[in-house]
């Protein structure tokens, strides 16, 4: 099948829509890759939505146990619910449950088979069903024959079922396909992600794991969970904490597979494989050539080509590498590429086994051999650099000019790497050369994003430095790698400035920081503008226009929160400057700062096209920082330009590289959720709301805790729960307020406040918020946001009764949202129409209001916003059933004007258009234009569907009144 799912989150949903289409799914992956854990996620999703679950989880020992797995399937349900079947079949039932003692020849086969299927139809008439198995290939036989019984006889009747088992790669069409009535859909898990697995792990109990170590594991495992929660536990069970020099313990089953297939493997063989785990890729030529080097920095490396022994020449013999490699091949061990000259292990786990299992003296010498034939320059460093312990200067050198090397052609991990190992290898006697080479290797792991190994560095450094210049680096390594965590480093600041003195530079950048600091983790803008000055005043004097710039592109965004009148100088200033490269191009830079405040004036076509030119740089330098943060400013502008599936998409991209970078979770949380109570799930947006609420508040992030706020305020004010959608946006007006922002679009707490405070009956309260920014909204000339508070305004009049001035003024807020290019905002504005044009009885207003909003919605791509308004016209347009029961859509009739129900009663009677023109008088052109706004406003598009509305309905003229 084309175009199968590439992720887990991408198998999961392709089931889960698979599951909602009726179908059935048999999952299937080696042992550890989440089978189980997928289906458990597929099963309560159905439970949430109401479905009934029968789930069974056989094991091995049961396959001995006849009919094990249906008496698991079928034991949730009480005797009642058996009751109906003919007692036959009840009996053979009540036998496998053991309800009532077997007699000679219990249970009746054919009896169990009518018995299974009667009950599973009679279960499917009150709703959906849904079989979960996991363990399918472990299913009895007998549970199995009725099960495939079953399966050829439910399709199309409500019964799905979903499967879960291990196989191997290869094995064929997984048993529990035979369960599933059609369709059936078949999907191979795929390994985790690195973010995938990082949030799995988090998820355990114990210490965090820090984010080199989770890289670690899951190029070891190849990203089955299993096996990295055994190698976790195991890292667990460790008297001392993880190291970054330390190879990963192996699981146990990992450990002896190996040792079975090396078992006729001697200690040079061993040695041969021992130099394969110390490479990142290795080729037969190569492991040729280490296995008779002389260790030596100034050795000459082997271009390592020779090909794998896939197919030996007859009559020459192998040598012991070769004959090495044949039998790890033959074995499983190890496998060739297509080029077959590349080498690989045929899991990586086992290069671990194989590095692990060594002693240390015996990985230093394989390092040292390879060290004198690899070709690669870096590669080569690293293994001079593992090839001993005592400090060699001559190694540390070479080392740290590979590192100066790797970051020169844009590989800042390579180069921070490298510059660790330098600075371990550097004698103690040039402790201002190891000072140094630690700075550049925290400089390094900056830039590559790597905070943790930043920090690390920046600690050793302020240990060792020197000088007052050394001391003032090394801190501000700390501060940069401390991210959006900034408060508690007062003390790290104090001393910076007490070594900085009055070196320009030097203070300009800890006044650029102090004022990051001021603004994300103290909230208090007025010192971040006097900081931002005092940081251009500096730079300015000290001729450093990188910080100049970032200063007063601060300065300018800060200025804005602050409702200044002169915060746009400081932009155009940083603007003139010269902008060719570095920080300044930044998402801190005066482009990305321009985007934002375009964003806020809603002049979003210039904030999109400046994004856009700041991604495609972004991409260039695989900056992975800077794509996150540009990716969630092009969020807030997609959604609010009402182009929801590409911020959707951006969404998922921004998590997934937070998640692998382990950094700006928070952030990254928030514009996911963004994007999702727009275009995505009200339910997602709620948790992922939730978790950057979590985050911003552990890490006393004030940018984004007041922005968590106010979206999770909106989400529960539509999930009903305006209780707490007033507290949520209470708390970030209380922040912004702390704060001293009073632009109201950066923390867009005012509007959906009032409306949260609306939905919960207190309507004095809306209108004192209204009141409260109402001129300064206008002051700034923030239109769209004046328009939202109009629109809470008009919904405060209507509740004091005053309908006819709340629709004047909803259609003139409809009017400029929609002059201004904000869909979402226009759609509001028309649901909120409709439903005051409901209260004054204007039927046909009211549902072409909810018509109009959702083709707004529809065009945006606002999925839950467009659930919402078909919502109420679904209200709108159904009655409750007499006798109690579901509700009836009679009463859509009901949106027509007298001249339109007659039409439609003759159309769906089965006249022509011409039948209908001779008996009311009328030309056939206005019938036609008559029918064209019935199909509008009845929500269908075709004559036959009218016909068959009609058959289902009655006589429009008979609909009840409202």
């Amino acid at each position: 099948m084309g175009n199968e799912p590439g992720t887990r989150q991408d198998v999961e949903r392709a089931a889960r829509l698979h599951l909602a289409d009726g179908g059935s799914v048999a999952l299937h992956g080696p042992a550890g890759i989440g089978t189980s854990h997928v289906l458990g996620g597929l099963a309560d999703a159905a439970r949430a939505r109401s479905e009934t679950v029968l789930s069974a989880e056989p094991t091995a020992p049961e396959g001995e146990l006849t009919y094990a797995t249906l008496a698991d399937l079928l034991d949730p349900l009480s005797d009642e619910e058996l009751a109906p079947l003919s007692a036959p079949q009840r009996s053979a039932l009540r036998v496998v449950l053991r309800r009532e003692p077997p007699t000679a020849g219990a249970p009746d086969p054919l009896a169990l088979r009518l018995g299974t299927l009667a009950l599973l139809r009679r279960l499917a008439r009150r709703g959906p069903v849904l079989l979960a198995i996991d363990g399918a290939h472990w299913v009895d036989r007998p549970s199995a024959d009725i099960l495939r019984y079953a399966a050829r006889r439910l399709r199309a009747t409500g019964v799905r079922v979903l499967t879960a088992e291990t196989s191997a790669h290869g094995q064929g069409a997984p048993a529990g396909a035979a369960f599933c009535p059609g369709p059936v859909r078949e999907f191979a898990v795929p390994p985790a992600g690195l973010s995938e697995l990082r949030e799995m792990l988090g998820d355990r109990e114990g210490t965090a794991l820090p984010g080199w170590l989770v890289r670690r594991v899951h190029a070891a495992c190849a990203g089955n969970p299993g096996d990295a929660l055994e190698i976790v536990r195991a890292l667990d069970r460790q008297d001392q904490p993880p190291s970054r020099d330390r190879p990963l313990p192996v699981p146990t089953r990992i450990r002896d597979g190996l040792a079975r297939r090396l078992a006729g493997t001697g200690p040079d063989g061993r040695e041969v494989l021992l130099t394969a785990a110390c490479t990142r890729g290795f080729t037969l030529g190569l492991l040729r050539c280490a296995a008779t080097a002389q260790p030596s920095l100034g050795c000459g490396p082997a271009d390592g080509t020779a090909p794998a022994p896939r197919a030996r020449l007859a009559g020459h013999p192998a040598d012991p590498v070769t004959r090495t490699v044949e039998n790890a091949i033959a074995a499983g061990v190890i496998a060739a590429d297509e080029d077959g000259v590349r080498l690989r292990f045929a899991h990586p786990l086992f290069g671990c086994a194989l590095y692990a299992g060594a002693t240390a003296a015996e990985r230093r010498a394989a390092h040292a051999r390879l060290g004198a034939v690899t070709a690669d320059r870096a590669e080569r460093a690293r293994h001079l650099a593992l090839s001993g312990t005592r400090p060699d200067e001559e190694v540390a050198a070479f080392v740290t000019a590979a590192a100066e090397e790797a970051a020169r052609r844009g590989a800042p991990d390579e180069a921070a790497a490298l510059a660790r190992l330098a600075a371990a290898r550097t004698p103690a006697r040039f402790g201002g050369r190891r000072c140094e080479r630690l700075l550049a290797g925290a400089g390094h792991a900056y830039a590559a994003a790597d905070h943790e190994l930043c920090r690390e560095l920046a600690i050793g450094a302020a240990a060792e430095a020197d000088t007052p210049d050394r001391h003032v680096r090394a801190r501000i390594l700390l501060i940069t790698a401390a991210d959006q965590a900034l408060s508690g480093l007062d003390e790290v600041f104090a001393e910076a400035f007490a070594h900085a003195g009055g070196a320009p530079y030097d203070r300009a950048r800890l006044h650029y920081l102090r004022a990051c600091k001021a603004h994300i983790a103290d909230g208090d803008a007025a010192v971040t503008w006097a900081e931002a000055d005092r940081a251009a005043i500096w730079a300015r004097h000290g001729g450093d226009r990188w910080t100049e710039v970032l200063a007063l592109s601060l300065q300018a965004f800060v200025g804005t929160l602050l409702g200044r009148t002169d915060a746009t100088e400081p932009l155009v200033r940083a603007l003139a400057l010269p902008q060719d490269s570095g920080p300044v191009g930044s998402h801190n830079g005066p482009r990305a700062i321009k985007a934002r405040l375009d964003f806020f004036a809603d002049r979003l076509v210039a904030a999109a096209d400046e994004l856009d030119a700041l991604l495609h740089r972004a991409k260039t330098s695989d900056n992975a920082e800077d794509m996150i943060f540009l990716l969630c400013a092009a969020i807030d502008v997609e959604v609010r330009a009402g182009r929801c599936g590409r911020a959707m998409a951006a969404a998922r991209e921004a998590l997934r590289r937070a998640r692998e970078l382990g950094a700006h979770l928070g952030q990254a949380c928030y514009s996911a959720a963004v994007a999702e109570a727009a275009g995505g799930d009200l339910n997602r947006a709620a948790a992922l709301a939730h978790e950057s609420v979590r985050v911003a508040d552990a890490e006393r992030d004030l940018i984004y805790l007041p922005l968590a706020l106010c979206l999770l305020g909106q989400v529960l004010t539509r999930a009903g729960d305006a209780s707490a959608a007033v507290d949520c946006l209470s708390r970030a007006r209380t922040i912004a307020r702390r704060r001293g922002i009073v632009d109201p679009v950066p923390v867009p707490w005012p509007s959906d406040l009032a409306e949260a405070l609306i939905a919960a009956g207190e309507h004095d309260r809306a209108a004192a918020v209204v009141d409260e920014v109402r001129d300064t909204t206008l002051r700034l000339g923030r239109t769209g946001a004046a328009m939202s508070l109009l629109r809470a305004d008009a919904l405060v009049r209507a509740g004091s009764g005053d309908l006819a001035g709340a629709v004047s003024d909803l259609r003139e807020a409809a009017e400029h949202h929609h002059g201004l290019g904000l869909p979402l905002e226009h759609g509001r504005d028309l649901l909120a129409l409709g439903t005051v044009e409901r209260r004054r009885r204007h039927v046909t207003a009211a549902l072409t209001c909810w018509q109009d909003a959702a083709a707004v919605f529809e065009q945006a791509g606002a999925r839950p916003w467009l659930d919402g308004a078909r919502a109420e016209m679904h209200r709108f347009t159904h009655v409750e059933d007499a006798t109690g029961g579901d509700a009836v859509p009679v009463p859509q009739w009901r949106a027509l004007t007298p001249a339109e129900h007659r039409v439609a009663q003759l159309a769906g009677d089965g006249a022509t258009n011409r039948e209908i023109a001779a008996r009311l008088f009328l030309s056939a052109k206005t019938i036609e234009s008559t029918l064209t706004r019935v199909y509008r406003k009845l929500g269908i598009r075709s004559r036959a569907e009218l016909v068959r509305l009609h058959r289902h309905t009655g006589d429009p003229g008979n609909a009840p009144p409202r």
